[in-house]
């Protein structure tokens, strides 16, 4: 059965365990540029927001990559950024609505589901990161999710 990435931000405490261990699977380094996820911190409100690609039904970063560099991988059903195609122009990060694409070093970054095993869900203690069948629940929370996340990121961005 497919999968599907669940990203409750209300849930999130803002630890970035899931930073570290991103960045340290992908890169064997503890950083956040690193990394294809980032938590978004509002302190203000003690609200914290795991931005991630969201694998978008429209998929904006796909039209707007000037070089096909984001491209379907069948193995985990999601698309993925080929880094040896990516010219670094930041199209994508741009057209992103969820902030869940990175450019670093010349290069977009955003999550690959670690090869249908992602790391971050195993180290994610409030469950604010899920990998779950992608059941008719599943689904309607995760357009809930991202609902209240898009309304939180607009809010906080733009106000």
């Amino acid at each position: 059965m497919k999968k599907v990435l669940l990203v409750d931000w209300a849930k999130c405490t803002g630890c970035e365990t899931c930073v570290d261990v991103c960045s340290g699977r992908k890169a064997g380094a503890y950083s956040e540029n690193a990394s294809r996820i980032r938590v978004h911190k509002d302190e203000i409100e003690a609200a914290f927001i795991p931005l991630v690609c969201e694998q978008c039904r429209e998929h904006p970063c796909i039209d707007v990559c000037p070089v096909d560099a984001i491209q379907y991988e069948e193995g985990v059903s999601i698309f993925v950024v080929d880094e040896d195609t990516c010219t670094g122009c930041g199209a994508c990060e741009e057209a992103c609505p969820y902030h869940g694409i990175f450019l670093t070093d010349g290069v977009a970054l955003k999550c690959d589901l670690c090869g249908g095993e992602p790391a971050c869900v195993s180290v994610c203690y409030p469950k604010a990161i899920q990998y779950v069948d992608a059941t008719d629940e599943a689904i309607m929370a995760d357009l809930e999710h991202k609902t209240d996340k898009l309304k939180k990121i607009r809010s906080d961005l733009y106000e």
